[in-house]
């Protein structure tokens, strides 16, 4: 078992004095340990980042290539070293899960923290961009504010329930929802349809026929882009299917819109986003592996 820190210790109940308690120690700790990792040399400092990375990484590591137990009772004791190792593995696996949430959490912090010393030192030495960062900083305590507010009432489930009829709406959830629902979303759907005209623009620069393989790429985009139009979908298939009289093995089969769609589809672009998929997950892998063994520049920083 897991025995460094029992998961029997956070087993208060919720909102109870002694989980609290706890929670708030917890926190100074990580606090008072980020502010010790600051202060201690920068040699020291990589060596005790990359410690930790290459520790954490290991452990994943044998958790998912370290042989398991395929059926395991509660009262199953390790028969060698092989599964005394896989089930400390499996129990620790809970509680390794709740550290690595613990400190995703505090690197939201510290990018929170980042925010707040860069913006409010622009806006004390009057950046000239500091109205901007007043709006961001404005934002992000308003939206912080209403939204845990609206998180605590809805803690009760009575008034949770309540809640979901917008007529018992306080100004908590009302505020809450200007900023998300009203706002931030909406403003979300506007930037992705900006969005959409640099890409069109990137494809007609894309598409301008230079060469054959412009050429080839300008003829399937339009293949494609044309049996997604509807209209002319139906018009272009209703003339061929008219020419083979239902026949599905006549040649004129092979020049209906759908038909041309989807042999594009499956014999050219799914082979190429599967091939693009392989080769972004060996990147992937070697990246990992670089930071995991500290090869990566700045890793350690």
């Amino acid at each position: 078992m897991f025995n460094l820190l029992p998961i029997a210790f956070w087993s208060d109940p919720a909102g109870s004095s002694a989980l609290t308690g706890k929670i708030v120690f917890g926190l100074l700790l990580g606090v008072g340990l980020l502010f010790a990792l600051t202060k201690v040399p920068t040699q020291m400092r990589r060596s005790i980042v990359f410690g930790g990375t290459f520790l954490s990484g290991l452990f994943y590591v044998l958790f998912y290539l370290w042989p398991q137990p395929i059926t395991r009772g509660p009262n199953d004791v390790p028969r060698d070293a092989v599964e005394g190792v896989a089930f400390w593995l499996k129990d620790s696996f809970s509680v390794v899960v709740n550290f690595t949430q613990i400190i995703s959490g505090f690197m939201l912090g510290l990018g929170v923290y980042s925010l707040l010393r860069i913006h409010l030192t622009r806006i004390a030495k009057g950046h000239k961009d500091a109205f901007f960062s007043f709006v961001l900083l404005g934002s992000m305590v308003a939206m912080a504010f209403f939204a845990y507010g609206d998180y605590i009432l809805r803690l009760d489930p009575v008034k949770a329930q309540e809640l979901e009829n917008p007529d018992k709406w306080g100004p908590l959830t009302r505020g809450r929802d200007l900023l998300f629902d009203g706002l931030l979303q909406q403003m979300d759907a506007a930037m992705f349809s900006i969005i959409a005209f640099f890409i069109l623009s990137a494809a007609y620069r894309a598409f301008r026929v230079r060469s054959v393989e412009a050429t080839i790429l300008l003829a399937t985009a339009l293949l494609v882009i044309l049996s997604l139009m509807g209209l002319v979908a139906d018009r272009v298939d209703g003339f061929f299917g008219g020419l083979v009289a239902n026949d599905p093995n006549d040649f004129f089969e092979n020049f209906k819109l759908t038909t041309l769609r989807n042999f594009i589809g499956d014999n050219l672009q799914t082979p190429s986003i599967n091939g693009i998929t392989l080769g972004t997950g060996i990147g992937a892998l070697a990246m990992g592996l670089r930071i995991w063994l500290g090869l990566e520049k700045g890793s350690g920083n």
